[in-house]
């Protein structure tokens, strides 16, 4: 098996589609790939992470019988404060990512199947 030189044109390969008087015209091209990182994936995960770390490590200590918040007040508060750094540390590890998936280029071969 051998490959196909880029814009080679082919003649009908399928006996169903040449048979009902159709003609496919095939053309290979070569194109350049480029990854790409899903940016909003990594920052609302990073923030439900920081959120849920922020919210453990919250119930992990104790409050004071006399403290002036409650449990549920602190843990809110830390939630917040935690899907906020999640937030930023998923904004800069998707910059990164987004760096390096750059550097990753590739090629390959595009077949446009043209029926008439």
């Amino acid at each position: 098996m051998s490959t196909p030189d880029p814009g080679e044109k082919n003649a009908p390969q399928e006996p169903a589609a040449a048979e009902a008087g159709a003609v496919i015209e095939e053309t290979r091209r070569e194109v350049a790939l480029q990854r790409s990182v899903r940016y909003g994936r990594i920052l609302i995960g990073a923030t439900v992470l920081g959120a849920l770390i922020a919210a453990l490590a919250c119930l992990v200590f104790p409050i004071a019988e006399d403290a002036e918040y409650t449990m549920g007040q602190v843990v809110g508060f830390m939630v917040l404060i935690g899907g906020a750094v999640g937030l930023g540390i998923g904004g800069i590890l998707s910059l990164i990512l987004g760096l390096v998936a750059k550097r990753q280029r590739g090629t390959g071969v595009a077949i446009q199947a043209d029926v008439r």
